[in-house]
């Protein structure tokens, strides 16, 4: 049967092909639609162990309560958070993937999951849709309306179209498909609309991977502009609105982080084998540019950046440095650096000193200037020494770079930010409580401002940002809204704070009503700012000065 349209929307064609196109009206945040009953969803190989391989749970963090993972008994390799998605799993793919992870233990001495006998997850992936269709004679992805495959585009790449058959033969070896032409024909176009269709589920924070296929969910076509966005929540996908969304026009996603250089964007495009043709890639737009015309402004009212100001005459100047020398300094970041994500501090020193003309323009939220100070922060946060000072980074990212590259204040990694400061005040408000942060931290504004403000209420702030925005942009059981919740009920019921906690509520009833506004923005937003304003001269005393004297004295 082919795909239908979810209630809401319509199929359509147009100059960017197959689309997803809105039969009403959708305002910012509200839900589009639902994907729950994808064709395929799995973990990826390094992370089948650590993530129930139905529901996609991850094993190791579900809020404060650590899901316990069983393996399958038969071939040990696939885990399960439980009985009943054992059975799911058993019923719709795993009766037959069992006993291939057990020829592939008989044939390598080895499991699936274990190097070098682990395979790229979309062998795994193809692998169960040969085992689950006649031996990949019949098309899984609806015959009489295929999906996109891209067959032609990855022909031409060699280098690509010789992987490409590894993996396919692999698949086809281990899930017992006789290897001859005609189905290592049909396995390659099979791996090629996976590779097309299927979305990515990496979420570093939470420790999902994996990937998630749905035809009706590869109809919604890219835009480095998007007016959507999607959630993965275990083994469903969340379709909503990032702008408003008028009846009959084009649903939009980005398929990338759109924040990147123009260049960059289409070289991770290139395997879609098409040009984006919206206004950031026709018009070469920064990400201050794609801020200031964006319709979701307003909405920062209530938010940690309220200042609009800030978005639509940010205080910047361009006048020193080109777009051609954004992108240069960008591949230059990463040619000299071993990898995106590396969170050395010779890296983020690399990284800082080329990332000098976007400092001196004060062009903050301009990669890769925004992902060097948070690969810094996260490696502060978890080290004993170090832990204090990656609350001003936190701080500097939630007001004046994340607001700028989504500026919708429900998007989750937005949403994330201002959790991070969350759970950082509350560790710097033990030790101020305690009398150890000055011993803990020699910058003599940190330890001043802290000692200035009301952590307690900074957090609970904070953490009304969280929920609400929270409840617009994700699913109600996301384990950052779950978690917020739950601190939130905590600290409200905190003794002797009652005049406190009723204007933090009363401002998240109404953040325009002069006493609360005032209220949050001497209590809670000018100590965020104040701390934030500590951040580039920490960033400029470690990386450059080698932890000089801004973090000595």
């Amino acid at each position: 049967m082919p795909p239908t349209p979810p209630p809401g929307t319509a199929f359509s064609s147009g100059p960017h092909g197959r689309s997803l196109v809105a039969t009403q009206d959708f305002t910012p945040g509200s839900l589009i639609a639902t994907f729950s009953s994808p064709t395929l969803a799995l973990p990826d190989g390094p992370s089948m162990r650590t993530t129930c391989n139905y529901c996609l749970r991850v094993g190791s963090n579900e809020g404060f309560s650590p899901v316990s993972l069983k393996a399958c008994t038969g071939c040990k390799a696939a885990v399960y958070c439980g009985p009943t998605c054992q059975r799911a799993h058993w019923k719709s793919i795993h009766k037959a993937e069992c006993k291939m992870f057990a020829r592939v233990r008989e044939t390598t001495g080895k499991d699936w999951h274990v190097a070098p006998f682990l395979l790229p997850t979309p062998a795994r992936a193809l692998a169960q849709v040969l085992l689950t269709n006649d031996k990949g004679i019949r098309d899984p992805f609806d015959g009489s309306d295929p999906l996109e495959s891209n067959l032609e585009g990855f022909k031409a790449d060699e280098q690509v179209w010789g992987d490409f058959e590894l993996q396919a033969m692999a698949a086809m070896t281990y899930s017992g498909v006789s290897m001859n032409e005609d189905g290592l024909r049909v396995a390659m176009r099979f791996l090629c609309q996976i590779q097309t269709n299927a979305f990515n589920r990496l979420d570093a924070d939470t420790g999902m991977s994996g990937i998630f296929l749905d035809p009706a969910l590869a109809r919604v076509n890219h835009s480095c502009v998007p007016n959507a966005f999607i959630g993965f929540d275990k083994r469903t996908a969340t379709l909503r609105a990032e702008r408003p969304i008028k009846e009959g026009e084009e649903i939009t996603i980005s398929y990338i982080a759109n924040d990147k250089p123009r260049s960059i964007r289409r070289e991770g495009l290139r395997l879609y084998y098409f040009e984006c043709d919206c206004p950031r890639c026709v018009d070469d737009l920064d990400v201050y540019q794609v801020a200031q015309t964006s319709p979701v402004i307003s909405l920062n009212s209530f938010s940690l950046q309220p200042d609009l100001t800030k978005f639509r005459e940010p205080a910047i100047d361009k006048s020193g440095i080109s777009m051609n020398q954004i992108e240069i300094i960008y591949k230059v970041v990463y040619d000299q650096t071993k990898s995106e994500q590396d969170t050395s501090i010779e890296a983020a020193r690399t990284r800082w000193k080329l990332c000098k003309p976007l400092v001196e323009a004060k062009m903050w939220a301009v990669e890769p200037l925004p992902t060097t100070i948070l690969l810094l922060a996260t490696n502060w946060q978890t080290n004993y020494k170090w832990a204090v000072y990656a609350l001003p980074l936190a701080c500097f990212l939630a007001t004046q770079c994340d607001p700028i590259k989504l500026v919708a204040p429900f998007m989750p990694w937005r949403i994330k930010g201002v959790m991070i400061i969350t759970k950082l005040l509350a560790f710097t408000g033990e030790l101020t409580s305690s009398g150890e942060l000055a011993k803990r931290c020699t910058h003599e504004g940190i330890v001043g401002a802290l000692a200035m403000a009301d952590q307690v209420t900074m957090c609970q702030a904070l953490l009304h940002i969280v929920v609400h925005q929270g409840s617009i942009g994700a699913a109600e059981d996301w384990d950052v809204l779950k978690e917020a919740k739950m601190m939130l009920k905590d600290l409200e019921s905190l003794p002797g704070r009652v005049d406190e906690s009723k204007m933090v509520q009363a401002w998240a009833r109404d953040p325009e009503d002069p006493q609360a506004k005032a209220f949050f923005e001497s209590e809670v937003l000018k100590p965020v700012n104040t701390l934030a304003s500590f951040a580039p001269e920490i960033l400029e005393d470690v990386l450059v000065q080698g932890q000089g004297s801004v973090v000595r004295r």
